[in-house]
């Protein structure tokens, strides 16, 4: 068995002991840092209802069926320390010139969304005072993003580096979340120490309000904004299996009180999250609008490889309408689709 590392956080493997890295963003100077979490197995709430309305836009009562607590495990994985920030998804963001200079010139051209090597990219925000509203500065995380944009987002950085990214299953959030405890916060029950750990409504109060990652206490294994700051969007274990309960986001933000905040707070996002296209030319599906402007994401590299099975599930729209939708727009031109050129892999992430 390989020699322990001497100093850091570490997860001791098969393979050997994973420990923190940073992933360069290739093409710019911008890293993301990633922490090692221990395999588990966690009991999650079944997810929120759906929520009707009726032509007026007035909430609609229905009978839901009772949800069932599930049990899920999982291996070993990193994650990042941070929720991605503005600095680290304008990459991607930029996409969108880079791919339609690329179709110009008859290169790096793929058939469909789906294709293993190709992402989708979004047109350009016509006004971000408002869709960026709390999201000004390079450190700020990135917010008013879809399930579907973080998804492709995870893909390109993939495709990018060599290294396989996705979004966590939200029982894998949620053991990360917690530090492998079972309290509803990160550092235990007390509501009065959230403060401590969250950017939350109680001391977010200034109307001129700028998040950032990091202002806060970390958890027990390094991570930071676990609660609060951005609600951070993550796929349900049962979306893998084929059923599909909608997309959601955990641990409340920068807007939720402390009761909205706990590990196991997740709303759902809506279609209501899709009235204002903010993108320009209008593409949707990518970014989202006023409802979803304290909603980002943190990422994921899972420690086992994945299969083109569930590269697919955990990248390309998990949905038959969602895919056509996407494919509509691309067709006319409310975004872009490309192959990206995959670079070698960095140094080994786990010590041997």
């Amino acid at each position: 068995m390989p020699n322990q590392p001497a100093a850091g956080r570490f997860v001791k493997t098969v393979q050997g002991f994973m420990v923190p890295y940073q992933q360069p963003i290739p093409g710019s100077n911008v890293v993301i840092e990633m922490l090692p979490v221990p395999g588990g197995t966690v009991t999650i709430e079944p997810p929120p209802p759906f929520q009707h309305f009726d032509d007026f836009g007035k909430p609609v009562a229905k009978d839901q069926p009772a949800g069932t607590k599930q049990q899920a495990s999982f291996g070993p994985f990193w994650i990042g320390k941070y929720e991605i920030t503005m600095e680290q998804y304008l990459p991607y963001r930029q996409l969108y010139y880079r791919q339609k200079q690329d179709a110009s010139q008859g290169i790096n051209q793929a058939n469909s969304p789906t294709d293993v090597d190709a992402v989708t990219g979004p047109t350009d925000v016509y006004d971000t005072r408002y869709n960026f509203e709390y999201a000004g500065a390079p450190d700020s995380p990135v917010t008013t993003v879809s399930q579907f944009a973080a998804r492709q987002y995870t893909k390109y950085l993939t495709l990018l580096t060599g290294q396989t990214y996705r979004l966590p299953l939200r029982s894998e959030w949620q053991h990360a979340c917690l530090a492998g405890s079972r309290t509803r916060y990160c550092y235990g029950d007390d509501v009065k120490r959230l403060g401590e750990f969250a950017v939350y409504l109680d001391n977010t109060s200034d109307d001129s309000l700028t998040l950032r990652v990091g202002t806060k206490k970390p958890n027990a294994w390094g991570l930071h904004d676990v609660h609060g700051n951005v609600a951070e969007l993550v796929i349900e274990d049962t979306a893998v299996t084929g059923l599909r309960f909608g997309h959601v986001a955990c641990g409340g933000n920068g807007d939720s009180d402390a009761e909205d905040c706990t590990a196991d707070s997740v709303v759902r996002t809506t279609v209501e999250w899709w009235d204002d296209d903010p993108d320009f030319p209008r593409s949707s599906w990518w970014m989202t609008s006023e409802q979803s402007r304290m909603t980002g994401f943190r990422i994921i590299a899972p420690l086992a490889p994945m299969t083109d099975a569930q590269k697919h599930a955990y990248w390309d729209a998990d949905s038959e309408q969602l895919a056509e939708d996407v494919q509509s727009r691309l067709e006319d031109g409310r975004g872009s689709l490309g192959r990206v050129r995959a670079w070698e892999p960095t140094t080994s992430r786990v010590d041997r």
